[in-house]
């Protein structure tokens, strides 16, 4: 074998072996955009029931707003249907931003930055939810009072309003703090693959 034949022969394999690394890349960058996704899926999935749950009890009120027989609980039945469309609807596009990221047509650098805004708009919104949840509570539980019960709560007297409320708050606060700290730990776990595929990259 000549000189000449050698250098065809190593050329070849040189370019055989840059394919091969460039396959082996796209298929690590496919892989590390499906954990990326299902990481985010889940959060999704989860945010999606409580989506329905919220769209079916702003529909409920709709229905029965005719019910709503005073002009402060009118407004309080008109807050609840705008809070239970509008922040499940904000919720649910930021996750789909957060999914929407194309890990394998940037770079990871870009793709990092692009999911750590986005990352931190979710964020500020579960954690702008925890306590405007505060305000739906207050809200909610005079007008499923009237709507299930006919019952004016501002007119009732004794310290129902105080059970109600501290019952709920109960519930709420430690379920809300729970799911906020469960996001963060997806979100960073998210964070972590696109950490590490710059790290090998």
């Amino acid at each position: 074998m000549n000189l000449e034949d050698m250098q065809n022969v190593w050329s070849e394999m040189t370019m055989k072996i840059e394919k091969q690394e460039h396959l082996t890349n796209q298929l690590i960058m496919e892989m590390t955009q499906q954990k990326f996704k299902n990481k985010i899926g889940a959060i999704n999935k989860y945010e999606s029931g409580g989506a329905i749950i919220c769209f079916i009890a702003a529909l409920f009120v709709i229905i029965n707003i005719d019910k709503l027989d005073t002009w402060y609980l009118l407004a309080s039945g008109i807050f609840i249907v705008g809070y239970l469309i509008i922040i499940p609807f904000l919720v649910l596009r930021s996750i789909m931003k957060m999914k929407q990221i194309d890990i394998a047509g940037n770079n990871y650098r870009q793709s990092l930055m692009d999911f750590a805004r986005r990352k931190k708009h979710f964020m500020l919104l579960q954690k702008t939810a925890v306590f405007t949840n505060v305000l739906l509570i207050i809200f909610i539980l005079p007008v499923l009072s009237k709507i299930v019960n006919n019952k004016d709560l501002f007119l009732e007297s004794g310290n129902i309003w105080f059970w109600y409320i501290l019952g709920m708050l109960l519930f709420l606060i430690p379920f809300s703090i729970w799911g906020y700290k469960s996001y963060k730990k997806i979100t960073s776990s998210a964070k972590n693959l696109l950490e590490e595929l710059e790290a090998n990259g």
